[in-house]
């Protein structure tokens, strides 16, 4: 019975082995791997793999957007299905929020020139996609958990990637305790983690001193504006009265209660207020100085943000701007208020898309359609608002407002 299964796992691995060596020969295959070769992690490929085979764990980190999430699974299960052995892989890559999960799939599945589902597939809570060819799965951490519940070898799998360790989440971290305990039982299986910070000498100490790898990525100037740089910059002045939120009819409570005194203050109110207590600001305007004493805590700051989206719109280059917010009610309100303003509401000028991880599958996949169909360039600056999301659909509640310039 093994023998009559080897020969079919070498047959299959066979056919994977011509479709993959079609597709880099043809054109568009010859086209991906040159803009692959343009990604840092490229250039590293023959070392990572060398590392990967001679170590049964390696942390690597990289700098965003050095394609290390998308290019090192798929180095691996090439490298695999060049030797004759692709059948045999079965690679299981996780991430800590299934849009992540879902889009870095999507991506790798049209890289190798297949449909998703074929070889890379994707699975979250209560959706996927994969197929009984599908050998590299992109899955959310909690997903790999459950399975670990039922299945507590991972028997048949061959490599294991977990993503964003640097974020330290309650899955991310439990799970590195069940397979730093698994790697004893599996001596053949290997484990990558993968970080986006130069913190992995820590994840390596926990990993009994494990070999790490840094790639190197690209790096683009920031500028960082904070609040007062802002008013005084835009000339906007904050009253007791235009701070307060409006979240409409349905949700007058929400916007009363901007008005409570607060029975305790939170952190970052403390932090702020002691900042503002100990800078004089002297070297700001009197406008400015007023804003900042007259500053509320308890509000978002809807028409601030407004007043900071059209002096963009009208002041800086065509691009794109990311608006975080704390919640789906917050990200609805302003986009409320947006639309109503007469530049910003514009559809022929601005583009405005919400965005957040409790969003349905294909309301996700319209806005990913509209963002390119609306990117910069084409003369309609998109703006969105987004809510961060862990792997199961909570809220990670935290409010960051960037443009191009900060």
């Amino acid at each position: 019975m093994y023998a009559v299964m080897e020969k079919i796992l070498q047959r299959k691995s066979l056919r994977m082995h011509n479709f993959q060596r079609s597709w880099q020969e043809s054109p568009e295959g010859v086209n991906m791997v040159e803009f692959r070769k343009s990604l840092p992690a490229y250039k590293e490929k023959e070392r990572l793999l060398a590392a990967i085979a001679r170590n049964q764990i390696i942390v690597i980190s990289g700098e965003t957007g050095c394609g290390k999430t998308t290019q090192l699974p798929q180095f691996v299960l090439e490298s695999e299905i060049q030797s004759g052995r692709g059948a045999f892989c079965n690679i299981i890559y996780t991430q800590p929020r299934r849009i992540s999960a879902m889009a870095v799939a999507e991506k790798v599945s049209t890289e190798r020139g297949e449909n998703l589902g074929e070889s890379v597939g994707y699975k979250v809570r209560l959706e996927g996609i994969r197929g009984k060819d599908t050998h590299l799965l992109f899955c959310t951490s909690g997903i790999l958990l459950r399975r670990l519940l039922s299945d507590r070898n991972l028997n048949g799998v061959s490599h294991v990637f977990v993503d964003q360790i640097h974020e330290r989440g309650m899955n991310e971290d439990f799970l590195l305790i069940v397979l730093k305990d698994l790697l004893s039982r599996r001596p053949d299986l290997r484990l990558i983690l993968m970080s986006a910070t130069s913190n992995a000498e820590l994840f390596s100490s926990y990993f009994g001193g494990a070999p790490t790898i840094h790639i190197p990525g690209f790096t683009h100037p920031v500028r960082t504006h904070f609040l007062e740089d802002i008013l005084e910059r835009t000339g906007y002045k904050m009253t007791a009265n235009n701070q307060l939120d409006d979240y409409g009819q349905d949700k007058v409570w929400k916007t009363r209660r901007q008005l409570l005194p607060r029975k305790r203050k939170n952190q970052i109110t403390t932090l702020v207020e002691d900042a503002l207590q100990n800078s004089n600001f002297e070297t700001y305007g009197s406008r400015t100085r007023d804003s900042l004493a007259n500053w509320n805590p308890d509000c978002i700051g809807f028409n601030l943000i407004e007043a900071v989206l059209c002096h963009i719109c009208r002041k800086e280059r065509v691009g794109a701007v990311l608006v975080f917010m704390t919640g789906w009610d917050d990200i609805s309100s302003l986009k409320d208020q947006l639309k109503a303003h007469p530049l910003l509401g514009d559809p022929n000028r601005v583009l405005l898309l919400s965005c957040h991880g409790s969003m349905a599958t294909s309301e996700q996949e319209q806005l990913e359609m509209d963002w390119m169909l609306g990117s910069p360039g084409g003369g309609c600056r998109p703006a969105s608002g987004g809510g961060a999301t862990d792997g199961e659909g909570a809220t990670d509640d935290g409010q960051c407002a960037t443009t191009e310039d900060g």
